[in-house]
Order: C-alpha cells, then structure tokens, then sequence
C-alpha cells in the first residue's frame, strides 16, 4: 500500500479555483486507474473518511482543504482476490442451487424461504462484486477483457428479477425452474467468464483480448508520496 499527500495549496494551484472535492477524487481515480491502482481511503485534514462518508465530504471546497492524503492500493491484486474467492465459492453455490430447486419441486416454499433469500443475495453480491471489479480496472479493461460483461450482467439481472417475480407471486413451479435453468446457467457463466479473467491477469490467457498488465503512467495530480 502506497501513501500520498498534496497540499490544499497545491489543490488550489493545480485547478485554479474553489472545485469541490468530489471533483478531485475522482480525477485521482482516474489518473491512478491506469496505472492499476485504486483509492483505498482518504484523510481530509487529518481525518480519516470512511467510504459512506466520501458523498459527504465530496461537497467541501478547496477553501476548507488544508491536506489531502490518499492511500492506493494495487487493483491486480484486490481483483485477485475477489476473483479467487468467487471461484472457490460458485461451483457449491451452483450445487446448492440445484439442490434447493428439486426441493422445491416437492415440498414448495415450506421450510425454503430463508434458503431462497440467501441464494438470492448471494446473487446479487456477487453481481455487485463484478461491478466493482469492472470499475476498478477502468474503460481499458472493457476494451480488452475476454469477458463480456454486459451480456453476463444483463443475464444476471434478468434472471434475478425473474426469481424475485416468481417469489413474490408464490408460483414456486416457476422459480424452481428459473434456479435449475436459468440461474445456474448464469452462475457457471460467471464461473467460465472469471476464470478466464484470472488467467489474463495472471499472463496465461493469449487470445485477442488479453489484458496488458505491464502498464505505467506517472501520478499527474502532483501528490507526493509519503511513508506509510
């Protein structure tokens, strides 16, 4: 992990103006994206910020800032994490999917729903984990990722909100062959889709699409790096 600091002096040099400092996080963002790192915390002043308050604190003004200071972390590496985590965890995930639908094919909802929500939110976490990661690595990954994101989102979030409609309408005949078919279509989708991505990341995977992890930029918002 890597920490920088720039002065609200400097801030106010470098943009001429009163921005706010939304504008400036997300300049940093973007600046360190393609150089595969990302922000992992901010300290305004002195003051650590926590993630849910960066909405807060992206309304203050470069008048207020006196420091600003960033720590960054490698996105590789958080990347491969989740993805490693991920690929541990579908192939059970995809057994109990199948599992509780044939349950469901004979006993219905009785003893099910809470089993229900949690594969549902299961789901829907780990859609939001491959947002995150889409994010993180920037327009560049889009470009040249073997994967294709917007067809396996857009199956992803279809399907879920079948299951949901199918809940909420009580027809488990329905959902059980939403789980079976559709929804473990889409978990070994991912599966296939993430290993692929691990081996690009890793330099093992050689198609057309293949991610260059040899990128370098210099940081241009001026920060100076600082010991942790």
């Amino acid at each position: 992990m890597e920490r920088f600091k720039v002065s609200g002096d400097d801030l106010r040099n470098f943009y001429q103006g009163n921005i706010e400092l939304g504008k400036v996080f997300s300049d940093i963002e973007s600046d360190l994206r393609s150089t595969n790192q990302v922000v992992c915390r901010y300290i305004v002043n002195g003051l650590e910020i926590a993630e849910a308050e960066e909405a807060k604190f992206a309304t203050v003004t470069l008048e207020q800032i006196e420091t600003l200071e960033y720590l960054t972390e490698n996105s590789r590496d958080l990347t491969s994490i989740v993805l490693k985590g991920w690929i541990e965890a579908l192939p059970e995930l995809i057994q109990n999917t199948e599992n509780l639908a044939q349950r469901m094919r004979t006993q219905g909802f009785t003893g099910l729903l809470k089993s229900i929500h949690e594969l549902v939110s299961n789901c829907e976490y780990l859609i939001d984990s491959t947002v995150m990661i889409k994010s993180t690595m920037g327009d560049q990954f889009l470009v040249t990722s073997p994967v294709d994101w917007f067809k396996a989102e857009e199956e992803s979030k279809r399907t879920v909100t079948e299951a949901l409609q199918a809940l909420e309408n009580k027809d488990f005949v329905l959902l059980a062959d939403v789980l079976e078919y559709d929804l473990n279509n889409v978990l070994q989708m991912w599966l296939d889709h993430l290993r692929m991505l691990e081996k690009s990341l890793n330099g093992e995977y050689t198609g057309p699409n293949s991610i260059d992890t040899n990128q370098t930029r210099s940081n241009s918002m001026g920060g100076k790096r600082i010991a942790n």
